[in-house]
């Protein structure tokens, strides 16, 4: 106790020290020109959520259907990581896991841009064919992926699941 009241008056004299100093050399010194900083946007930037890294790529010319359902599924395991309060309820549906992903979850944060390639116009997470993934929560730490593949019919030899059944 006695050694933490020392170190905060000491702290304290110290901060004197410098204000004061700051003080007196002012009066000796030529104030700098303030100058503009230029502005780089024209538009500031939106708070930067997950799934601007985590899906970089997502559904691109660079990726297959495959890799972009893999890329989803790591995603969705990272939320899951850092949202340990959560019920199946709250993803049994693709709707229903993006307004989760939007900030209705126990952390109240948004891991998933409003809009981008993995989101169509309804609101729903979608393959890179546009349609819609399937989920299946297997468990609270599983959760199945399903696309309709490029075909765009569910449950057809085509589609890709993630994690992939053996």
């Amino acid at each position: 106790m006695k050694a933490g009241l020392i170190g905060a008056c000491a702290l304290l004299v110290i901060l004197i020290l410098l204000f004061s100093r700051e003080g007196a050399n002012s009066d000796t010194k030529e104030e700098a020109p303030q100058r503009e900083v230029p502005r780089v946007l024209s538009v500031e930037p939106g708070d930067p959520v997950l799934s601007d890294t985590m899906l970089a790529g997502y559904a691109g010319d660079d990726t297959s259907g495959a890799e972009d359902l893999k890329m989803m599924g790591r995603f969705l395991d990272s939320v899951f990581l850092l949202v340990k309060q959560r019920d199946t309820a709250d993803y049994s549906t693709n709707e229903d896991l993006v307004i989760f992903l939007h900030g209705n979850n126990s952390h109240r944060s948004s891991f998933l841009a409003k809009n981008g390639p993995a989101i169509n116009d309804k609101g729903q997470i979608i393959d890179r064919w546009g349609s819609p993934l399937i989920l299946h929560p297997v468990s609270q730490k599983l959760l199945e992926l399903r696309s309709a593949g490029p075909d765009k019919k569910p449950y057809t030899e085509d589609d890709l699941l993630w994690p992939k059944q053996h």
